[in-house]
């Protein structure tokens, strides 16, 4: 083995850091705070130093890292060129370079959906296809694309956003710029929105008593609470789901994939929400015989970004050899 391969997952609120051969196996894996990291170039130092101390410990050389950031990458320079979150100081960082820079290895940048989407073209469930349409359900909704088996990302590396795409013309403004879009109904932080009106409008469940002490319930207690009967969880468990089967119907009229991958914090912890999305889609494609596209939940879970952001180091130094 020439070297190992790091996998680095960047969060709003935590990077995940790992090793890993070139069969998919971790040999470590550790999860950072960002709170500590009040510009880039903390940014840069948490991630330099944590990369080091595993490799130190594995007492193996590093072939080459692989990084998954939120918002739009420049892939070719591994600039980060829009990102609205915690971390909008890495805005205009050139994060591939510098990194590169402290490691003196290979380092790559990529959007964190499309680098999730490598991990599971490689090592996951999307082994075998070479149409893929890829969407993410957690805080937000992402997305990815790979077509004839290369990713997809676009000229102005936006491709996959598909949590932006708009389902109400007339709904609430995004800081991406579109209104009314899918993410502000079906995902963490859409379902936290309508809690809070919930709650204000005096409505009484389960999920506004638990935001009325100051938690903020994910999306694991919402289908608890459908699934418990409480009216508010059913309701907003029912718009979720099927907002989320018009967008995967959406993109198979779009693109006509083999196989559309689900995953995300919801389905890492819920995978039967697929069983109520699936009849979703299937109802708005009469179009297609029944089944033509997959729809399959990601295979690699919590460590698909690590995964992820390892196997594009290995398709970086495969390109250079």
């Amino acid at each position: 083995m020439a070297g190992l391969f790091v996998g680095v997952d960047v969060g709003g609120t935590r990077i995940k850091v790992g090793l890993a051969e070139m069969s998919g196996h971790l040999l470590s894996c550790n999860v950072l705070e960002t709170r500590g990291c009040r510009d880039a170039e903390s940014f840069l130092d948490t991630i330099a130093g944590e990369i080091a101390t595993q490799a130190s410990a594995a007492g193996v050389p590093l072939a080459a890292v692989g990084v998954g950031c939120p918002g739009r990458i420049d892939f070719k320079s591994g600039r980060v060129v829009w990102l609205k979150s915690k971390l909008e100081f890495l805005e205009g960082f050139a994060l591939a370079a510098r990194l590169g820079d402290r490691l003196g290895c290979p380092v790559v940048c990529d959007n964190d959906v499309n680098t999730i989407l490598a991990g599971e073209m490689r090592f996951g469930a999307g082994r075998g296809y070479r149409d893929v349409a890829a969407v993410t359900v957690g805080t937000g909704i992402g997305g990815a694309l790979v077509q004839g088996g290369s990713m997809v990302r676009g000229r102005n590396w936006a491709t996959g956003h598909f949590g932006y795409m708009s389902l109400d013309p007339h709904g609430v403004r995004h800081v991406c710029g579109n209104t009314g879009i899918i993410e502000e109904h079906a995902s963490q932080s859409g379902i936290l929105r309508q809690l809070r009106k919930a709650l204000e409008a005096g409505e009484a469940s389960p999920l506004t008593e638990s935001l009325a002490r100051g938690e903020e319930p994910g999306l694991r207690e919402l289908f608890e609470a459908a699934e418990a009967g409480d009216a508010l969880g059913q309701r907003l468990a029912d718009r979720m789901t099927c907002e989320l089967g018009v967008l995967v119907a959406n993109l198979i009229y779009a693109l006509d994939p083999e196989l559309v991958l689900v995953g995300g914090g919801l389905i890492t912890y819920r995978p039967s929400v697929l069983d109520a999305i699936r009849p979703e889609v299937q109802a708005r494609l009469d179009y297609l015989p029944p089944h033509a596209t997959q729809i399959l939940p990601m295979a690699l879970g919590d460590a698909a970004g690590v995964l992820g952001g390892a196997a594009l180091a290995m398709d970086a130094i495969a390109q250079i050899q």
